[in-house]
């Protein structure tokens, strides 16, 4: 069931059988969610470290004016809210994007693992570490690049994630966001995005049918957009996938 949590882990540091066993035996049942529905909310008490199975999530705010902000795309393997021990109340929502499947790690369990298994926390940890990266790269990714770019930088980053965790093995993945849904992510209109994709395609660089996006020249790609996946630091990363970082 964690197949892809456990691959994304091991981008950080490898398990033994055993380990694995314990972290199984800490689940809660899975939990279903169906398109759009709350995982939790902003201002509620984080109880349990949530891990998405199947399906697509996404981090966001509700600003006063009620403008739905995006802050990050959570994909099978992710986890959420890993610093549960540490907060009384959650300071953003997260809602299933796509009907998707969740199961999760009471925070007592965490606090057993603290000091029992004290690997297992530190793999844990390590992923929090990368989700806090991963936002500030997203924040430099807005303010810092052109609209096309921008966009591009997201594929690349969506991509490597995706194969982090073990769900492609190539350069093209599932993407079942809108235009729309990127388009908010980046900070770029509806027409915007429908002209920045328009270009991103014309040029040759992605493909983007029936929920597939592939990217054609890597290469080129990454240096159109300046990607660097430093800060998904996938230091033990497998030698298929170092390549192309």
């Amino acid at each position: 069931m964690l197949k892809n949590f456990i691959k994304k882990l091991e981008n950080f540091q490898s398990f033994t059988a055993e380990e694995i066993n314990i972290l199984e035996s800490y689940l809660t049942p899975v939990r279903f969610l169906n398109k759009s529905e709350d995982l939790i909310q902003e201002a509620d008490k984080p109880y349990e470290v949530n891990i998405l199975l199947e399906g697509w999530a996404t981090r966001y705010k509700i600003t006063e004016a009620g403008k739905f902000q995006t802050l990050a795309f959570l994909i099978p393997g992710d986890a959420c809210d890993v610093h549960i021990t540490l907060i009384e109340r959650m300071d953003h929502s997260i809602c299933a994007i796509i009907p998707s499947k969740f199961t999760s790690i009471p925070q007592h369990r965490i606090e057993e693992m603290y000091v029992d298994h004290p690997r297992l926390a530190r793999a844990l940890f390590w992923s929090m570490l990368v989700d806090e990266s991963t936002l500030r790269e997203w924040i430099l990714n807005i303010a810092g690049r052109q609209a096309d770019q921008r966009m591009a930088h997201l594929f690349c980053e969506l991509l490597i994630r995706s194969r982090a965790a073990g769900l492609t093995s190539s350069h093209g993945f599932i993407l079942p966001l809108t235009q729309q849904q990127v388009g908010e992510a980046m900070g770029i209109t509806p027409v915007h995005t429908s002209r920045v994709l328009t270009r991103l395609r014309t040029e040759g660089l992605i493909s983007w049918e029936s929920k597939f996006l592939q990217i054609h020249d890597w290469k080129r790609v990454k240096d159109f957009c300046g990607f660097d996946a430093t800060y998904l630091h996938l230091d033990r990363a497998h030698p298929s996938l170092a390549q192309d970082l």
